[in-house]
């Protein structure tokens, strides 16, 4: 979401320091970055293969602060394929949104395998369970990290666990994940797979009232509903759940998931999750048409993001483009003709079963409302339905004394908190 405090009573505007990791990822890249985990897992950070492509470029507002990850032979099983994107904001928003790519894949992992799957309790309960205990453990532990600072940072989280014909969808936030599966007639349809939790939805709006958060707009950005102290103007967010951002966590901002799932049928074809910077720009069934148009899979998720930067430039002519982070996993075997085209390089020709759809299986509803027409679930804003939204996810900082008083409930000293 790049730099997302207009106003930022901590730092004053300051600078931010850059690691070499995040200076690499400051401008779209092209490259492959292959990490192995500790069960044996490729972790892919940068770069495609057969059945996923992955693209992230810095917008205008600084530091990019979108981060992603695909995990394949995840938790050292061979058919089980884990994706996140994770979009930060605040000050410190690129370093939670790091963070939850190198360490929440690991305690999810840890999870599953904490609880191993048993007939009674089925494959998909022990997947939601290990989601909830790995989101709750992460955000826990990001509080007390005394090198990020996160009071009024933080970051969303779109992840996803594939294995066969199953599909969990774990989100909090606003990046978002839409299927693309066949009509009747053929035709490409956009399946949202998750709810874009802003302050307004009648449900996350309740609970945070009843926390004594505030839920307000401002004058100019009268749309755009925000979470705010009850005391204070200040942080503004714009959305209802998150990791880190803990000077809310008292008002009800939470950092649980909400979790679906889907049993995927013959008639799926892909999945992409992807960070607001495209949704605001490119509807669902936009963003699916564009996938399903590129003439090699590998190219699909840049292709999103700079038809999406085009359109940023297009529509809001001299305004701050944001970061863009795009994900997109293929179900099916790709064509012969792209099966050559792409052979050459060792990462395509080994196989991977967890990408596979293996039987057509009927799809299995889940607590909210899906939408098939390409818009957006929630129907409270209708500038967001259209994608239309330019703001920060966040506007002002707390008073340095507010922060300081947090810092040291969690550990850190006064002289790591005037370094932030």
């Amino acid at each position: 979401m790049g730099a997302c405090c207009t106003k930022d009573h901590i730092h004053g505007g300051g600078y931010m320091t850059y690691d070499r990791d995040e200076r690499d990822s400051n401008a779209g890249d092209d490259g492959e970055e292959v990490r192995r985990g500790d069960d044996g897992e490729t972790v892919r950070l940068r770069g495609s293969s057969a059945f996923t492509s992955m693209f992230t470029q810095r917008g205008r507002k600084g530091v990019n602060q979108d981060s992603m990850t695909i995990w394949e032979d995840f938790s050292g099983e061979k058919d089980l394929v884990f994706c996140g994107v994770f979009d930060g904001h605040g000050p410190s928003g690129h370093r939670v949104a790091r963070y939850a790519r190198d360490v929440l894949p690991t305690k999810l992992s840890k999870a599953i395998k904490k609880h191993p799957s048993k007939p009674e309790d089925g494959l998909v309960s022990i997947w939601e369970a290990a989601f909830e205990e790995s989101f709750k453990e992460f955000d826990q532990e990001l509080g007390y990290d005394s090198s990020i600072d996160c009071f009024c940072s933080g970051a969303t989280a779109v992840t996803i666990i594939k294995q066969g014909e199953h599909l969990v969808v774990a989100n909090l936030g606003d990046s978002r994940a839409v299927l693309c599966t066949r009509g009747d007639k053929h035709q490409h349809i956009p399946i949202q797979l998750t709810v874009d939790h802003k302050p307004n939805i009648p449900c996350e709006a309740e609970r945070i009232h009843n926390s004594h958060g505030r839920i307000t707009a401002e004058k100019e950005d009268p749309d755009i509903h925000r979470v705010w102290v009850p005391d204070a103007d200040y942080p503004g967010l714009a959305m209802s759940r998150s990791l880190g951002d803990f000077c809310l966590k008292d008002y009800g901002v939470i950092s649980k998931p909400q979790i679906s799932y889907r049993n995927l049928t013959r008639k799926d074809e892909f999945i992409v999750l992807a960070t607001d910077g495209v949704w605001d720009v490119l509807t669902n069934k936009q963003v699916i048409n564009i996938v399903a148009s590129a003439k090699n899979r590998s190219t699909a998720a840049k292709l999103v993001v700079k038809l999406a930067v085009r359109e940023w430039k297009r529509r809001f002519p001299g305004s701050m483009i944001d970061d863009c982070a795009v994900i997109c996993v293929f179900f099916k075997n790709p064509p012969m003709l792209m099966k050559s085209m792409t052979s050459v390089g060792r990462r395509n020709v080994r196989s991977h079963p967890e990408f596979a759809v293996s039987r057509s299986c009927k799809s299995m509803g889940n607590d909210r409302t899906r939408e098939e027409a390409g818009g957006s679930v929630n129907r409270d804003s209708s500038k967001e339905e259209q994608g239309i939204c330019r703001s920060n996810s966040l506007t002002r900082g707390p008073p340095f004394s507010r922060a300081l008083s947090h810092n040291l409930k969690m550990g850190k000293s006064c002289r790591e908190v005037e370094a932030c």
